[in-house]
This record gives structure tokens, C-alpha cells and sequence, in this order.
């Protein structure tokens, strides 16, 4: 494999999702960021706007954007913190768990797609494989 089949493999992977995303994304009015920041928030527990950004590597402004859209969309809620009142907790509202729902039966719709005909060794490989290529990937990204 070169470098430019791994490279188109992660776009028409990419395609795919947004093929299946896209509806909900429309019905929402959120851009993709967004649902991956809602994503994000659900599955590591983040609550600031900093390990967003730290964990993710989106921009600050981005990230600020996002929030904002999200919070005025009524899919977070946003306050300070007890202890520190410069730092905004994130918390999600009962509308996200609703999309996030619908947005993971859509991966889980997608991976079933991606893993078509593949056996429990190969799967195995394949998560070992990924495990370190994403560790690259963030070490690259935090150089």
C-alpha cells in the first residue's frame, strides 16, 4: 500500500459517514465539528473547553464557535466552576443524547459496512494496527 491508498481509504471512509450524517446534521442545523465535539464530550467525559481542544486538536477558536452554536442551539449547557470561576463546565442537554443516539446507530451502521467480510483475526490485527496509528497521529499533532 502507498501513500496515496491510505490516504484516499481514510477519505471515502470519511464519505461514508457523511453520507449517513448528513441528514442529521441537516435536521439539527450542526456542523460536523459540532457533532464531533458532542460525540467527544459523551464518550471521554470532558467538560471544559481546553481538553476539547487538547484531546481533539481543533482550534480554540473553533472549539469557541462551536460551543457557542451548540449552547445556543440548546444542546449544552454551559457554567462555571465551583472551584475555578474563569473555567466553563460543559454539560449536555437531553437533545444531544438524542442526536448522539441517532449519530452512533449511523456508526454503528458504518462499521458494519467497513467490517463486511472481515474475520476475528483480521478485526484483531486491524485494531492493533489503528491503536498505533493513532498514537502516531497524536504524537505528530502535539509536536
Amino acid at each position: 500500500m502507498d501513500a496515496y491508498d491510505l490516504i484516499t481509504s481514510g477519505a471515502q471512509i470519511r464519505k461514508l459517514i457523511t453520507k449517513y450524517v448528513e441528514p442529521i446534521m441537516q435536521e439539527y442545523g450542526l456542523r460536523p465539528v459540532e457533532l464531533d465535539i458532542l460525540e467527544f464530550i459523551t464518550r471521554e467525559n470532558l467538560t471544559t473547553s481546553k481538553e476539547i481542544m487538547l484531546r481533539r486538536h481543533i482550534s480554540k477558536s473553533h472549539i469557541s464557535k462551536s460551543l457557542d452554536h451548540l449552547l445556543e442551539k440548546g444542546f449544552i449547557n454551559m457554567t462555571e466552576d465551583e472551584n475555578d470561576h474563569r473555567i466553563m463546565r460543559i454539560t449536555l442537554t437531553q437533545d444531544s443524547y438524542k442526536v448522539i443516539s441517532r449519530v452512533n446507530d449511523v456508526y454503528e451502521q458504518c462499521k458494519n459496512v467497513l467490517l463486511r467480510g472481515i474475520s476475528d483475526e483480521e478485526m484483531h490485527i486491524f485494531r492493533k494496527i489503528i491503536h498505533k496509528m493513532n498514537n502516531n497521529v497524536d504524537e505528530e499533532l502535539l509536536m
